[in-house]
């Protein structure tokens, strides 16, 4: 199977899972766009939340607002939560199986997020020190799950 979503579900991939049940599993985002930030991966591959089993779209909900309360428990510092799905290639879905994003906000961060958004993928400094930074946040997270 070529998506990489549904190899990390598998376990092919390792990932910083911070949490799974039958229908979801929240990594730490490789890529964050925000510090701590996480994405919730349905179980099931569908490329888009209409072909998604309610089942899996109410259990990826769900495991997001835990998150969400888990990051501010955390982390002081993180203010507020985005939740993001970006639903097929118009809407800037990289991968064509459903994923929710949660990123945490921490006030600050407004003017820095167009930038991490725009360079994520390719920028080297954002790559340093990230497998360390994903690490904690992924034991900071899961002590709180």
């Amino acid at each position: 199977m070529s998506c990489i979503f549904c190899q990390i579900n598998q376990e092919q991939i390792p990932s910083h899972t911070i949490y799974q049940d039958d229908h979801c599993r929240a990594i730490v985002d490789k890529f964050p766009l925000s510090p701590g930030h996480v994405i919730v991966l349905s179980k099931t591959h569908q490329g888009s939340v209409d072909d998604l089993p309610e089942t899996e779209l109410t259990a990826m909900w769900s495991a997001a607002r835990r998150i969400s309360k888990a990051m501010k428990a955390a982390d002081n510092s993180v203010k507020d939560v985005h939740f993001l799905i970006n639903d097929g290639p118009a809407a800037n879905q990289h991968v064509p199986h459903v994923h929710l994003h949660v990123i945490p906000r921490y006030g600050w961060d407004l003017g820095m997020l167009p930038v991490r958004f725009m360079t994520r993928f390719v920028n080297p400094l954002n790559h340093w020190g990230r497998s360390k930074e994903s690490a904690q946040w992924a034991e900071s997270l899961s002590t709180q799950l």
